[in-house]
């Protein structure tokens, strides 16, 4: 799709000594499964709509699945989101299967342009599936920026890295992106702090959420060897967090959100 989207938002440089990960997040009123009515939309050009929309009048919905591939099982998480960068958890489930990936994206009617699979474990398997059906791998990455070229030449730094293509057999590849663990984890972290209209784009969850929540506390912003990271405390499960952290990776991609740097202008986060 062509996409043409809204300037990026919330990529400010992070200040704090040390992220404060306690956080107490509202219910915000809906049900697990519940669609949302300000959701955005493709149109049939590839640019965003806002919600309320004309079903028929869409593409594809501003809907994400991400889903974190661990050895024996997966997580996956489906956020809907509105074109001012506001989002709403739809779904969260440990599925077992790939076969279950897609079940999920049907149910929920997902582009397979916009499912991500980490593709830290198991890479060759994700990558294998991906190819398969459409879907994009992603592997988290400590450096803070990533260089890419504009049409004219000039380097831009971004929270992602210019798309690599894997090549799987001669009529099959998959694409894989790297991404700033650092600034991402920062981003998610100012997103889920609001979920007051009044106050910017909010990051909202449903009455009846799970351990979802416990998950979402189970990392902290460090400093290790001079440069700040985003760390696991202890050993919380921090799957659902990634999922999370891969969500705003995707829409950084599409430039919902984020923003990126010329060369004299780089974030200084991870110093």
């Amino acid at each position: 799709m062509d996409v043409r989207l809204p300037e990026m938002r919330l990529a400010i440089p992070w200040r704090e000594t040390s992220e404060d990960y306690k956080l107490e997040i509202e219910r915000t009123g809906y049900r697990k499964g519940e669609l949302w009515d300000e959701e955005a939309a493709f149109d049939k050009n590839g640019r965003i709509i806002p919600g309320p929309y004309d079903p028929a009048a869409i593409s594809a919905p501003l809907r994400v699945l991400t889903v974190d591939v661990q050895m024996d099982h997966l997580f996956a998480v489906v956020r809907a989101w509105s074109e001012n960068g506001s989002s709403r958890l739809i779904w969260n489930e440990r599925i077992l299967t790939f076969e279950d990936i897609r079940t999920l994206q049907e149910r929920f009617t997902i582009h397979p342009n916009l499912v991500f699979l980490d593709a830290g474990h198991a890479a060759y398997e994700v990558y294998r599936h991906c190819g398969d059906y459409g879907w994009t791998a992603l592997i988290g990455d400590r450096r803070a920026t990533f260089v890419h070229r504009t049409r004219d030449g000039k380097p831009v730094h971004r929270f992602y890295s210019p798309r690599r293509k894997v090549v799987l057999s001669h009529n099959k590849s998959c694409s894989v992106f790297y991404w700033s663990n650092l600034n991402c984890k920062d981003i998610l972290a100012r997103l889920r702090r609001n979920q007051r209209p009044e106050k910017g784009s909010t990051w909202e969850v449903p009455d009846d959420i799970d351990d979802y929540l416990a998950q979402m506390e189970s990392e902290h912003r460090v400093k290790a060897g001079g440069k700040w990271l985003w760390k696991q405390i202890g050993n919380r499960p921090n799957h659902l967090w990634d999922c999370e952290a891969m969500q705003v990776v995707a829409v950084v991609m599409l430039k919902l959100i984020g923003r990126e740097f010329s060369a004299t202008d780089q974030p200084e986060e991870s110093h």
